[in-house]
């Protein structure tokens, strides 16, 4: 463990979802546990993401727990809080990483409003499902964000699911007729 991060990293090198949602008693083991999840054996940017919070701790805590907070009714504001001005608020923290940890804030709830994006995912949307509006490179804006956690609500209703099962399909490629 990198010296001057807090909380407790998961004992194994990888975990399913059900993990990642165990209830953590401070921010940084929830962000620990997304780190390892959303890593998973590919451990590219952690060292840099830790040393970041690791040079100003109590900056790092005020965020992460203001977007775990937010993220439980307050998408677009959860994620500004982690990207205000289209920046990372934490260095090495950027979208497509902090958007999982935004919805392991949920706890697995299922009405938890926040949802994972990553490229994968925008890709998909784009050449699957026709979504041209979101640009698959990142850098996406805190209402492009709410706009794909509302449509992914929408469709739940045509899909007979939760919103956390439609991103996974358009993860894992689930052909298109089935989203």
């Amino acid at each position: 463990m990198p010296a001057g991060c807090p909380g407790t990293p998961p004992v194994g090198p990888t975990l399913t979802r059900a993990q990642g949602w165990a209830p953590a008693d401070d921010v940084f083991t929830l962000l620990w546990r997304v780190l390892a999840w959303g890593s998973g054996n590919h451990l590219r940017q952690n060292a840099r993401r830790l040393d970041s919070i690791a040079a100003d701790v109590p900056r790092a805590e005020k965020l992460l727990a203001e977007a775990a907070d937010r993220s439980r009714h307050d998408p677009t504001g959860a994620y500004a809080t982690l990207w205000p001005d289209n920046r990372s608020a934490i260095r090495f923290l950027g979208p497509s990483f902090f958007t999982k940890f935004l919805y392991f804030a949920g706890g697995g709830a299922p009405g938890h409003p926040c949802l994972i994006l990553d490229r994968v995912v925008a890709t998909a949307l784009r050449d699957d499902c026709g979504w041209t509006s979101l640009n698959p490179a990142g850098s996406w804006t805190a209402q492009t964000y709410q706009r794909y956690c509302d449509l992914l609500t929408r469709w739940t209703g045509e899909h007979h699911c939760v919103p956390d099962e439609l991103e996974l399909r358009l993860f894992t490629g689930t052909p298109k007729d089935h989203l």
